[in-house]
């Protein structure tokens, strides 16, 4: 079995976003899940994204969550390509933007495991 070495819970989420590349492509993902060190993102678009790029991410939200991150990851799942996301920057404001989100997905998270007993 293999050990999750993640310090922060994981939450799944379904929200839209945007990966901007530095070599200035675009693309449309879905946030399947995140927490405050990284996301796990999924396209169906066609990229030449490659670990250790860096990339801007923008988390449609409330508000929009803007954080800087660095590609770890990136898996073909047909018709899907997934990829994980370290956030390597974030300023104070989206630093609270996304501690807020994660709040609401942990209290939501708790709240249907009661609901379920």
């Amino acid at each position: 079995m293999k050990k999750d070495k993640r310090f922060y819970t994981r939450y799944k989420i379904i929200l839209e976003g945007r990966v901007f590349h530095e070599k200035g492509f675009i693309l449309q993902v879905e946030v399947l899940d995140i927490n405050l060190e990284g996301a796990r993102l999924r396209t169906n678009s066609v990229f030449p994204l490659l670990e250790e790029d860096k990339v801007d991410l923008v988390i449609k939200w409330k508000s929009s969550i803007k954080l800087k991150g660095e590609i770890k990851w990136v898996k073909e799942d047909k018709p899907y390509i997934e990829l994980g996301v370290k956030f390597t920057e974030i300023d104070m404001s989206n630093r609270e933007a996304l501690a807020s989100l994660i709040t609401e997905c942990a209290l939501s998270s708790l709240m249907n495991s009661y609901s379920s007993e």
